[in-house]
């Protein structure tokens, strides 16, 4: 993040970016200009101003039709607008192999904003070329050049944001020139908006070697792709998982069956499209004023803002896979003792590897939460430098990717904090990972869907360039549309394509306002089954795990989200989940600025936690599955760390497997159970390193390495020892065998979940199929199960298709689950009851799992997590 105080850095180090290079002569600088584009410069004098005489303005040919447009470029104008319209203090910068494609991009750019087909705050707004050699053919000296730049930063100024200024070969003007403070200054306050251009050469040799400079930019490079042939594959493998049901989400027909308004009422929608340039589409969008906002990066899949009447239309057209609202997404020391990390830290040379220290050392956790406080020091190595090697926010109603409301920087400090507070009692799982710091929440902890969905094509876009191998998402919202539909569970199931292991909290909606236990309340994405869901675990402050407890607040399965029949039967999807729990109630982490929400309103929360010398160094204490997700987050790094030709579901496989079942808890509350480094870390060290697992590995292939034995599954940890669940979920039961962890199975390879291994017979059976191999060495329970191996109730099965028998399952002492009915100890949640814009609540939605909402009101306390 740039902050206005590094300034004075800046002025030293990066040049105006259309200042004139006081080193290079006119002539040669107007030469290269009008040779590098290939054609003369123009000039275009419309008018008395500076930016008028030296520029033209591209959206008005556009508008006139003489705006000659070689190729669309959908991928780079989609990157080009969501950094334009996201806003911010970054400029974007477009970069290519010979610099040729730059202004095409910029065309593009133009002239959809001249048919209005962007976002509405990028509706009106002009883009105009600088004619660079014009700009400085006739300037006598650097004094009468800077005054042209001061004029022209004027008139921009002027414009107010309405202008967009395209600047070719940005690179040549950076480190070469004296600085024009002037327009330094009205980039860093975002007063002037820019696109650069440069060839990727340049800009990696004289921009990226500054991180000051660089942090300025946004690189957007034209003919990346977002991955390799294989991954491409995968991913389509993934957008074929076919959707279910009513194409209209549940909450969006309720609101249609409920509208007072005549269908006149707008809002804004994630419509997932067959195709989203079909023409017949566009032609039915103009008709029924339905108004494009966004459109998630080259997807099928778009932001549009309608009137309710509409959504019966794009139904019947046949051209939609599925309509669902922009809903709201929100929050759903001591760790590495407890977690086992202290004991892996120092790992020994083997034959094939140097002793090394296990940290998380070149693997990128990427957060998409409230922002960070970049600056605080549990987010620097040792030798002082942050680790945030990235941030960008996708708040629209923010410019700043700082953490306004106090929840990402506890989060991103859990999973990778560096912190020697205390004696560095406080460090997190992954100290010396790399973090990207992708904002999706505001300044009150909410988001929209919307947001979350452009952050995470940014992750598709650039996990490759920041080695991003995990991806923690301590937030989420009421699990409405079945995992086949929802338009984040889909982006996810992409990400896992990809190689990317997606953590996301379970929810904090495990007892109602009275105590009781409730069940069914799995918050997206962790509902859907490529995802790791975790749950929340009470450690009591206490190394040893013998006094283990579920946090009560921690949500529990099954998932009921859904999807409705063509006869109009809703059909719950009642996956198992959390699949892995972890220390989750009161996590003493890193905390964001003194004026964050959290800690202005909840001061108490900071109490003994801060350092009255040094605010970059103060902490603060939170609970919630919000908590315990990013310490699965940092454990994954470090088992990609160990090794980096783990896929995500191998990482999965190890976190489940290795876990320690809690006793008095069934899988509906705990999942495998409660995660365990040692055991992970020592089995993942067995693994081959010599295979891409994804790529090469056959099934039946031994994992082991050469000479590497089976490791035995049991773990000692602060003197308490305990046995491994060595097993794995899927969506309806467990799997169990020592095959799962010493053989490769199809259902470990990128794009694949271990639902896809199982076959759902005509009488309701449960068989393993061919995605798992040697199925004769594994044994399949259908049904939840107790930590002592019971099985919940008298054996009947959760279905294949999602249906309870009798709308419910005979669980624990053979009560019926159904809607809403009592079960055993606790409730099962209802669907929950729709208020304002499709926002579903039941008792109310644990914001940054300590804040409680109810009807959108703060409550008066903080949920300070269970006593001990």
């Amino acid at each position: 993040m740039l902050l206005k105080k590094h300034f004075s850095n800046l002025s030293k180090t990066i040049a105006l970016l259309i200042l004139f290079s006081f080193m290079l002569t006119n002539t040669f600088l107007a030469q290269t200009y009008s040779n590098f584009n290939g054609v003369p410069s123009r000039r275009t004098l419309n008018g008395n101003s500076t930016l008028e005489k030296y520029s033209t303005d591209l959206t008005a040919l556009a508008r006139d039709g003489k705006l000659t447009i070689t190729a669309n470029f959908d991928r780079e104008v989609g990157q080009l607008i969501k950094s334009l319209a996201t806003g911010g203090l970054r400029q974007s910068v477009i970069l290519d192999e010979t610099g040729e494609n730059q202004e095409a991009v910029v065309k593009v750019l133009a002239s959809r904003i001249a048919k209005g087909d962007v976002p509405a705050g990028l509706n009106g707004k002009r883009v105009f070329k600088l004619e660079v050699g014009a700009f400085f053919s006739d300037v006598k000296d650097r004094a009468e050049a800077s005054a042209r730049v001061d004029a022209l930063v004027n008139d921009l100024a002027v414009a107010k944001g309405d202008v967009i200024l395209f600047v070719g070969e940005l690179a040549n003007f950076v480190g070469n020139a004296q600085i024009n403070d002037k327009f330094t200054e009205s980039l860093l306050q975002g007063k002037v908006q820019i696109i650069g251009g440069s060839s990727k050469a340049a800009y990696a040799d004289q921009i990226e070697p500054n991180p000051e400079a660089a942090a300025i930019f946004e690189p957007i490079v034209v003919g990346r792709t977002a991955a390799g042939s294989t991954d491409e594959a995968a991913l389509k493998t993934a957008a074929a998982e076919s959707f279910r049901g009513d194409s209209i989400a549940p909450d969006l027909r309720e609101m249609l069956d409920n509208d007072q308004t005549g269908g006149t009422k707008r809002l804004d929608v994630i419509l997932q499209t067959k195709d989203a340039d079909n023409p017949v589409l566009r032609r039915i969008m103009a008709e029924n004023k339905i108004r494009l906002e966004d459109r998630i990066g080259t997807s099928d899949t778009m932001v549009v803002n309608l009137p309710l009447k509409a959504v019966e239309t794009l139904k019947a057209s046949g051209l939609i896979n599925y309509i669902s609202p922009d809903r709201e997404v929100s929050f759903s020391g001591h760790l590495e003792n407890t977690t086992g990390a202290t004991t892996t830290r120092s790992q020994a040379a083997t034959s094939n590897r140097a002793a090394y220290t296990l940290d998380g050392t070149g693997i990128g956790i990427a957060v998409l939460d409230s922002g960070m406080k970049a600056d605080h020091k549990d987010f620097r190595n040792n030798s002082g430098n942050s680790r945030i090697v990235y941030s960008q926010n996708f708040v629209t109603t923010t410019s700043s990717t700082d953490d306004d409301y106090g929840h990402g920087t506890h989060v991103a400090g859990i999973a990778a904090g560096n912190s020697s507070s205390n004696g560095g009692a406080y460090r997190g799982v992954a100290p010396n990972a790399n973090i990207i710091n992708l904002k999706v929440l505001d300044g009150q902890g909410r988001g929209q869907t919307s947001w979350l969905l452009n952050a995470l094509d940014w992750v598709k876009l650039n996990y490759q360039t920041y080695n991003i191998k995990v991806l923690n998402l301590s937030l989420g919202g009421l699990a409405i549309d079945s995992y086949t539909n929802d338009p984040v569970c889909r982006k996810v199931q992409e990400l896992n394509a990809l190689g990317i292991l997606v953590v996301a909290a379970a929810g904090n909606e495990g007892k109602n306002s009275s105590g009781q236990k409730l069940y069914g309340h799995i918050h997206s994405p962790g509902n859907d089954p490529s995802v790791l869901t975790v749950g929340a675990v009470n450690t009591k402050d206490t190394d040893s795990r013998s006094d283990d407890l579920m946090a009560t607040f921690s949500s529990n399965g099954p998932t009921r989200s859904f999807y409705t029949n063509t006869a109009g039967t809703k059909i719950y999807d009642n996956v198992i989940k959390p699949d892995v729990v972890a220390p989750g109630n009161k996590i003493v982490s890193a905390r964001a600025k003194d004026s964050s929400y959290l800690f202005v309103n909840y001061p108490t929360l900071g109490d003994g936690l801060t350092n009255p010398t040094d605010p970059n160094d103060s902490m603060m204490t939170m609970s919630g599955t919000s908590m315990a997700t990013p310490v699965v987050a940092g454990a994954a790094a470090l088992l990609f760390q160990v090794n980096s030709n783990l896929t995500p579901q191998m990482a999965k496989m190890i976190l489940e497997y290795t876990a320690q079942p809690l006793n008095g808890y069934n899988m509906l509350e705990q999942g495998a159970g409660q995660i365990n480094l040692e055991g992970a870390v020592r089995l993942a060290k067995a693994y081959r390193t010599d295979l891409n697992f994804n790529t090469t590995a056959t099934p039946g292939t031994s994992l082991l390495a050469t000479g590497a034995t089976f490791p035995t599954p049991t773990t000692t940890l602060n003197g308490n020892t305990f046995s491994w669940s060595q097993g794995i979920l899927f969506n309806h039961g467990f799997v169990k065998g020592q095959s799962l962890a010493n053989s490769f199975h199809t259902v470990y390879k990128n794009g694949m979940w271990f639902e896809k291994g199982v076959t759902h017979s005509a009488t309701f059976n449960f068989v393993l199929n061919t995605n798992f191999s040697n199925t004769t060495a594994l044994t399949i329970t259908p049904k939840a199960v107790l930590s002592n191996g019971q099985t919940l109730g008298d054996g009947t099965n959760f279905q294949s298709f999602g249906v309870l028998i009798s709308d419910g399952v005979l669980i624990s002492d053979g009560v019926l689950v159904s809607d809403g009915v009592l079960i055993s100890d606790g409730v099962l949640i209802s669907d929950g009851v729709l208020i304002g814009d499709g926002v579903l609540v039941s008792d109310g939605v644990l914001i940054s799992d300590g804040v409680l909402i109810s009807d959108s009101t703060l409550a008066s306390s903080v949920i300070n997590g269970d006593n001990n």
